[in-house]
């Protein structure tokens, strides 16, 4: 026999042997991901969704993991007064853990009466455990308006209501484990020494902070943008979505925590920040692939997340992503942008972004998708931005956020002039102004072309879309697709209050004298455009 027929013979039995083998044995983890594999078939097509949902569902589910939930155990909450009481409710009726992420958490009444709940809870279930992360550089920047002498910055307030001796679940002895209440903060590897030393707080925040946003109560996930301040609780708009009794998203969002914190710093006695083991890496590089390999199971293509209960009907499914432009992790700005690409002929997409800063790549594809779909844009207008009426340089940047605004406006109308269909498709930006409060709402609201009740899409999370959330600063988001007719119904609501309050933009809203930065302002939305 020659050495080719050999071969061809060889290759055969190897294929033959091969074949077999799943016959004769399946090692358990494939086993569980051919299962894995079979229920996501079954549920995207038992769930009945319609072809165009289904067609999302795969786009977003080649780089994301996806947990199914159940629509009727979906609500959204309207106010800040509803947010404020929701974490409360939620602290309370934890009995195994409470896990929030902010970026920080304020120091006045309202921040002192909510750790004030969380002290309760810890002393009233010693079967609780409490996880909080934020930003380092936020958390101990200075505090200037706090009406407590002892809560010089937010950092000073955690260890006094909490981890002082003087805290009240400390009083009871019985109850007292370390290990049930861990703080963590954050610090982005890209603000090294030299940076810290040379940038006064507020500014070295700049550089990256931890900007994701997410609150776990047991099983139950609140998912937001908003931050764990008094203007959060009163008069800053944001969005609210709370996700009850869904297991495989609370651990999603408490292990995605969990790797986030063992990475940071612990708060200690007073305000020290204490290293944790995984934090000493000295080289920036180093430090950035460990974190990177330790996050890699939150952004891998293909992997479904746990599988959830057999026996349920699902009819919602969630897509969570991250962020973290400093390890070279860009799930959530890949999944984006793969979406609206995909997006079917006559969709109407709704989009909020309060700090109108968007990339070049999201501009683009957004301008792409108004080429064949009605595209709307919501954003802060000048007054109900946060930075309205801040004394010095902070005082431009509402003006700087105007003049990329415009530049966009003035893209899309030159894109216009040339189509005589602008009723159905189109680029349009609206502002949002409400007398005494901020707007700081993001997201998106689709409504595919079979949808006849409202958006069957959301996205919600902490990204603003721009040059910080993609490159700077750690982010979660959450895309939901679904074809529960309450849950949509609430998603038209909630679409419908904000975009009410907004006025749409034309070419004169840009003459107006609060956007009037001249020169200057021109020049410096520029120079910090990758910083905003």
């Amino acid at each position: 026999m020659g050495s080719l027929a050999m071969r061809m013979v060889t290759g055969r039995c190897c294929r033959s042997v091969t074949a077999m083998l799943p016959r004769l044995w399946t090692p358990p983890w494939l086993k569980q991901q051919q299962m894995k594999r079979r229920m996501f078939a079954t549920f995207t097509t038992d769930s009945k969704l319609r072809d165009d949902q289904r067609k999302i569902v795969n786009v977003l589910s080649a780089s994301s993991r996806m947990i199914p939930v159940r629509g009727d155990q979906i609500s959204l909450l309207e106010s800040p007064t509803d947010f404020y009481e929701a974490i409360k409710d939620g602290i309370r009726n934890s009995r195994r853990r409470v896990v929030m992420a902010s970026l920080y958490i304020g120091t006045g009444k309202l921040e002192s009466e909510l750790l004030d709940v969380v002290a309760d809870a810890l002393a009233e279930n010693p079967a609780l455990e409490v996880t909080l992360l934020f930003d380092a550089m936020r958390s101990t920047r200075p505090t200037r308006d706090s009406k407590d002498p002892r809560f010089t910055s937010s950092a000073a307030m955690l260890s006094t209501l909490l981890l002082a001796d003087s805290a009240k679940w400390r009083q009871r002895k019985s109850v007292v484990n370390e290990e049930r209440l861990k703080i963590s903060f954050y610090r982005t590897p890209d603000l090294t020494k030299a940076l810290q030393w040379l940038l006064p707080p507020r500014v070295n925040e700049v550089v990256g902070v931890c900007h994701l946003k997410a609150f776990v109560f047991d099983d139950n996930v609140l998912m937001t943008g908003a931050n764990m301040s008094s203007s959060y609780f009163t008069n800053r708009q944001d969005r609210y979505i709370w996700f009850r009794d869904s297991p495989p998203l609370a651990n999603h969002f408490c292990s995605l925590i969990d790797v986030v914190s063992s990475y940071s710093f612990a708060l200690g006695s007073g305000t020290r920040l204490l290293p944790k083991e995984a934090s000493l890496t000295r080289k920036r590089e180093d430090f950035c692939a460990q974190m990177a390999s330790s996050l890699g199971e939150f952004c891998s293509p293909g992997d479904e997340g746990e599988v959830p209960e057999t026996g349920k009907e699902f009819d919602t499914f969630c897509f969570p992503t991250i962020q973290m432009g400093p390890l070279d992790i860009r799930q959530d700005e890949q999944c984006t942008i793969a979406l609206l690409r995909g997006l079917p002929s006559g969709t109407h997409l709704q989009l909020s972004s309060p700090y109108f800063n968007l990339t070049p790549e999201y501009e683009d594809v957004l301008l792409e998708v108004a080429e064949r779909n009605r595209v709307d844009i919501l954003t802060a207008s000048p007054k109900a931005n946060g930075f309205y009426g801040s004394a010095g340089v902070s005082g431009l940047i509402p003006k700087a956020y105007s003049l990329l605004e415009q530049n966009l406006y003035e893209r899309s109308q030159r894109i216009a002039q040339d189509d005589c269909d602008s009723f159905r498709k189109g680029l349009s930006i609206h502002e949002y102004e409400r007398s005494g409060w901020t707007y700081h709402a993001k997201g998106l609201w689709g409504t595919l072309p079979s949808d006849l009740e409202g958006p069957s899409l959301t996205l919600i999370g902490s990204s603003n879309l721009g040059y910080r959330s993609r490159d700077r600063d750690l982010e979660a988001q959450l895309f939901v697709i679904t074809r529960n007719p309450h849950l949509v119904g609430q998603l038209s609501a909630e679409r419908d209050s904000l975009f009410s309050r907004a006025v749409k933009v034309d070419s004169r809203s840009f003459l107006d004298s609060d956007r009037s930065g001249g020169y200057m302002a021109a020049k410096a939305s520029q120079l910090v455009r990758s910083w905003l």
